[in-house]
């Protein structure tokens, strides 16, 4: 087995492990030559610092390193190196082959830690992240991560954005399984031109220009879209193109470069290692990658690689050389996949924020421990497998060679896929038994004293459900509703307008839509109308939330459009609450206020001749309460919250209305006793979630108190 391993292609990615890395000085060879070009073993180390970086980085600093980026230039340096002086040969560029043979290599180790990440996460982590890690995992085993984190990112109402992933650091691996598939085209294309047209030329010109385009245009767009919207841009592949093209464009002009004078490259090699090892302490990685600015790690790497071969301590090659780091660079691609999600769960189980020095030098060791496991006991047997000679009698040993590394790319696959599918099977099983309750096992708001839960009922809403648990009780505003202003973005309605003005508007932010469920049932039973117009994160009236163009165009649209409405009631979060002390070390209760230009934004309302209704806000919390919840079962009063900390010892509203003069025009509306009976804010009433985050109410709770929500409006409205 150990022969085998040792003849191992120098085209494997980047990270896999292999006992050095060839690097080709041959190009522009004759076609017929059959020269093996020399082995880089500095180029092992190299990759172990990368891989060292990343993890030191995320552990101790939770920043990213460049690292990475380094990773995929390589990956496309010895793809190209290896495949062009195939071609250069004269040989014909592997495209199936290739795919398997890489494949083969990076699927047996990803199998292996998707398997364990999901089988820890279906133990350790709360429900609320089941469905997330379910469609990651696919994700990640299809190579499909960095489009799925790219598209989830920068979602409002998404859940857990905030919160690790064991599986994120899959994106960059399939941002490279999806290069590994189109770089042989692009290899093979060239190769055809070369061949039709350009044979007479070097093959490294022909693909140096393919590439070189590949670099421009994506460096170009990189740029742009790393200005206008990085979270995207950060997983975005064309965003990446052109760091794989910095490679292959390296790999091809590596033998015109070994032509400059080695004092030159010597010293740009040593200014490129420094660059290497300082550049995530200097550079904002995570913030401004990968834009131009990613251009400082990979062009530092590839001076390195530009540097003199030779091992002496005058080159970096003989630092990367070390036997140390040439042997971590062996196991440098299971470092990678064990160390993210190690962290991720210590964090989680510990409860920490930050790893300390000692628990992130265990982490190391550990991640270096399981690479050694996985590789040894897994990779290296399915690589020696695929080389076996022993079905050559009856299947000829190429033609077996492309059968093995199909079967391990589909075992990998397939086996990988069995926890997740049992995973998936159990959330059906629990939706199937929620569904099978009746009103008196989640009985919510409406719950009496004497009432008995069952011990078998689950809460409701599930928390794997919580993404339907946003309210939108209505349609899309249309005819004479419908805001003419761009600068609305959500509004909806329903009822019966007869053709009049709506008899209630919410107006707010997501802590008004959060009671809309109620508020709609309440008026659609009385044969009115209503509307909903709001935007997430914009409290109306407040010049603090102004600092966000969005927020402000909104406040100023929906000022207008709700004047013109003329409503007979607008319904307004008018007082804001926070979840945590702040520097003063005020509670929260002692920070809840009125919204600091209520009484400006609601004069237009009142001079159109509506009444409003200004609302306490709801409680929040420092910690989501379906989680707590999902972690505290049979003590789930260790999830609630106290209204004397959470809320102000006087109600803002009430203090406002009474130094102003508006009489029955302005009226104040408090549900605190239905969220914090007793003064103790529940997590849960009658065996229903009363929050689907740390701030938001769920629709579940909101709908069962639809009666104690008209009640509290009538009471404070004398409407009928």
């Amino acid at each position: 087995m150990s022969d085998v391993i040792r003849e191992e292609s120098a085209e494997d990615h980047f990270l896999f492990p292999t006992k050095a890395q060839p690097v080709t000085h041959t190009l522009d060879q004759p076609r017929k030559t059959t020269e093996r070009a020399g082995f880089r073993v500095d180029l092992q180390g190299l990759r172990a610092l990368a891989v060292l970086l990343v993890m030191c980085y995320h552990i101790w600093f939770s920043r990213v390193s460049g690292g990475v980026d380094i990773f995929l230039m390589l990956s496309a340096f010895f793809l190209t190196s290896s495949t062009a002086r195939r071609i250069a040969r004269g040989q014909r560029p592997p495209l199936l082959d290739g795919w398997l043979h890489r494949f083969s290599r990076l699927i047996p180790q990803a199998a292996v830690v998707i398997i364990g990440v999901v089988i820890a996460a279906w133990i350790i982590l709360p429900s609320t992240r089941w469905l997330e890690l379910i469609d990651q995992s696919n994700a990640s085993l299809f190579y499909w991560q960095n489009w799925y984190l790219s598209n989830h990112q920068v979602d409002y109402y998404a859940f857990n954005t905030a919160a690790a992933s064991p599986l994120q650091h899959f994106w960059s691996l399939s941002v490279q399984g999806q290069i590994f598939i189109i770089w042989p085209l692009v290899l093979a294309g060239s190769a055809l031109v070369w061949k039709k047209f350009f044979s007479r030329r070097s093959f490294a010109l022909v693909a140096g220009n393919a590439f070189g385009a590949i670099f421009v245009g994506s460096l170009a767009y990189s740029i742009h879209i790393t200005a206008t919207n990085q979270q995207v841009a950060y997983f975005h592949t064309g965003a990446r193109l052109w760091e794989f093209a910095l490679g292959s464009l390296l790999a091809l002009a590596l033998p015109w470069l070994s032509t400059l004078p080695e004092k030159i490259r010597r010293i740009g090699g040593w200014a490129g290692l420094v660059t290497v090892i300082g550049s995530g302490a200097v550079l904002d990685v995570q913030g401004q990658f990968p834009g131009f600015m990613a251009l400082v790690p990979t062009v530092a790497a590839a001076l390195v690689i530009a540097a003199p071969a030779p091992r002496s301590w005058a080159n970096p090659s003989g630092l990367l050389s070390l036997p140390p780091l040439v042997k971590l660079g062996d196991l440098s691609y299971g470092m990678y996949l064990w160390h993210w999600p190690m962290l991720v769960f210590y964090l989680e189980v510990s409860g920490n924020e930050k790893a300390s020095f000692l628990a992130g030098a265990i982490l190391i060791a550990a991640s270096i421990g399981a690479s050694w496991c996985t590789t040894k006991f897994i990779e290296k047997p399915a690589i020696a497998w695929q080389a076996s000679p022993s079905f050559s009698r009856l299947i000829p040993q190429a033609g077996f060679k492309l059968i093995a590394q199909f079967a391990v790319v589909a075992l990998g696959i397939g086996v990988a896929s069995l926890p997740v599918l049992a995973w998936e099977n159990n959330v059906e099983h629990r939706r199937a038994l929620a569904a099978a309750q009746t009103d008196t096992d989640n009985p919510g708001a409406n719950a009496t004293e004497d009432w008995d839960p069952s011990p078998a009922a689950l809460t409701l809403p599930l928390a794997t459900e919580l993404d339907s648990e946003w309210q939108t009780p209505g349609i899309a505003c249309e005819g004479p509703n419908a805001p003419e202003d761009k600068r609305i973005h959500f509004c909806e309605q329903g009822g019966d307008f007869d053709g009049g003005a709506p008899d209630l508007v919410l107006l707010g932010d997501s802590h008004m839509q959060h009671w809309s469920a109620a508020a709609s049932a309440m008026i659609e039973e009385a044969g009115g109308s209503w509307i909903l117009v709001y935007e997430p994160g914009c409290r109306y009236g407040s010049d603090a939330d102004r600092v966000d163009e969005t927020c402000s165009d909104f406040q100023d649209a929906a000022q207008d459009y709700v004047a013109d409405l003329a409503p007979q009631m607008v319904l307004t979060t008018a007082s804001k609450t926070v979840a945590a002390p702040d520097a003063m070390l005020r509670s929260p209760g002692e920070q809840e206020t009125l919204v600091d230009n209520y009484a400006e934004m609601i004069q237009p309302l009142l001079d159109a001749g509506s009444r409003v209704i200004a609302m306490r806000d709801t409680p929040r919390y420092t910690y989501s309460i379906p989680e707590c919840v999902d972690s505290n079962k049979g003590e789930l009063d260790n999830c609630d919250g106290s209204a004397g900390y959470a809320l102000n010892s006087v109600n803002p509203v009430e203090q406002f209305l009474d130094s102003k003069d508006y009489g029955n025009q302005v009226v104040s509306l408090d549900m605190t006793g239905l969220l914090c009976p007793d003064g103790v804010c529940k997590a849960v009433i009658g065996n229903v979630l009363t929050y689907l985050d740390d701030s938001h109410l769920s629709k579940t709770f909101v709908l069962s108190a639809k009666r104690q929500f008209t009640t509290s409006f009538k009471e404070a409205t004398n409407w009928e």
